[in-house]
């Protein structure tokens, strides 16, 4: 089983990121401290896996570091994440051993099974034979379904556990079934290399990418030719002529490419995420005056790389300004400023981002005369408040009869322009 590893910071100042990753995982390995223990973002990360039913493996790691109480930690899971955990190891002097397999499974496994599958309950009370592969093949079942959550031990430093966890990985989380041959692929990362060649990672839902492929964008009228391919193979890359289903792919200098587009077939991506939007703000200035238009370049790169970094110039006062989600985040974007593209920066006061919205539902009817053009018309706008969270929405109740395609486009993104800054200047949502 080839299983592709896609590391995700912890931190909540990344948590936009981690969102994105989210999308297109088959399964996931949320790594706690067995010394710090559950964080405030583990209870945020475990419950939107849980919500989104991704199969979750439960890695302790750290279990070398002196002053370590697993049973204590196991107790905090169970609070404040999940009653269906299921520890699959005991740790005896700083190693782990397995106490349930296709083998052999304690009495009190059997009963937390029957507690969650049915059909077991039903052949338990039956008295009916029940052998220790079908209890195991249960347990992959219900982690499969994200209904139970095995928590494995280990050190990453010092190798212990690892081959162990790689085991859970491929007996619990399974390759989704290929539907069918049609190309269908998600790009959920874009980085450049030191060349400054533009390299987009996509994953191949369905069907297979090839080299010297003509593929659409999106359901654009835009396609691109791939040029060049290459995947992961044993933690290298490698150049290919054919990438398949499950797998990642890595093409270079598609210039038109951003991240959370697809290629082919829109793929059936995981939904009913809550993007987290930065609360934060701060002016960013370079340190030599005559560099701002590096950085401005500089920025837009990282854009490309992080959308969730979004940057602008302040209408009123002309100075660059930057979203956060925290001052982790704008520490890291000044040392990439500095090491990556040679420039310092300084960054002003952090301040909390503020926004507008409508008390009331307004209507307004705009008059389109020009002279000396002879034709009159209308446009009317009503403007009503929707509920907290709900963002800016913009619907159209005329047909294209009366204002064709292209005129509503551009209403839209008059819309959406001018929502950019309200009466006090801060974005109307």
């Amino acid at each position: 089983v080839k299983c592709n590893i896609i590391d995700t910071p912890g931190h909540m100042d990344f948590i936009a990121e981690v969102e994105r990753t989210f999308k297109m995982l088959d399964g996931a390995v949320l790594i706690l401290s067995a010394k710090e223990g559950i964080q405030a973002q583990t209870k945020l990360l475990f419950n939107t896996l849980q919500k989104l039913q991704i199969p979750t493996i439960i890695f302790i790691n750290k279990i070398d570091r002196a002053g370590v109480n697993l049973e204590r930690l196991y107790l905090d899971i169970k609070t404040n994440l999940s009653q269906d955990v299921l520890c699959m190891q005991t740790v005896v002097d700083g190693s782990v051993y397995p106490v349930c397999s296709q083998t052999y499974i304690k009495e009190e496994y059997k009963e937390f099974v029957c507690d969650h599958d049915d059909n077991i309950l039903e052949r338990y009370l039956a008295d009916s034979e029940i052998s220790p592969a079908d209890y195991w093949n249960t347990i992959i079942a219900l982690v499969a379904k994200a209904k139970v959550y095995p928590v494995l031990h280990g050190s990453a430093m010092f190798n212990i556990g690892i081959n162990e966890l790689l085991d859970a990985i491929s007996s619990f989380i399974l390759p989704p079934a290929s539907v069918s041959n049609r190309l269908s692929a998600y790009l959920y990362k874009i980085e450049h290399d030191p060349k400054g060649h533009k390299r987009s990672f996509l994953k191949i839902i369905d069907g297979s990418l090839r080299l010297r492929d003509v593929v659409r964008i999106n359901d654009s009228e835009k396609f691109i030719k791939i040029k060049n391919l290459k995947t992961i193979n044993q933690g290298r890359e490698i150049n290919v002529d054919e990438v398949g289903a499950n797998d990642i792919a890595i093409v270079e200098d598609i210039e038109d490419f951003r991240i959370g587009d697809y290629l082919g077939a829109k793929p059936c991506l995981i939904q009913g995420l809550s993007h987290q939007h930065p609360a934060l703000k701060s002016s960013v200035r370079p340190n030599k005056p005559e560099e701002r238009s590096k950085v401005i370049s500089a920025l837009n790169t990282l854009w490309i790389e992080d959308p969730s970094l979004s940057f602008s110039i302040n209408s009123y006062s002309d100075e660059l300004e930057i979203s956060l989600y925290g001052l982790t985040q704008k520490e890291i974007i000044q040392t990439l400023l500095e090491e990556r593209f040679s420039v310092k920066v300084h960054f002003d006061e952090i301040k909390t981002i503020y926004k507008e919205r409508p008390i009331k539902k307004v209507n307004k009817i705009i008059q389109i005369e020009v002279p000396p053009n002879p034709y009159w018309a209308t446009i009317g706008l009503t403007l009503e408040p929707l509920p907290l969270g709900a963002g800016l929405q913009i619907e159209s109740d005329i047909s294209y009869g009366y204002l064709n395609h292209s005129f509503q486009n551009a209403v839209f993104e008059g819309i959406r322009m001018s929502c950019q800054s309200g009466l006090h200047g801060w974005e109307v949502t």
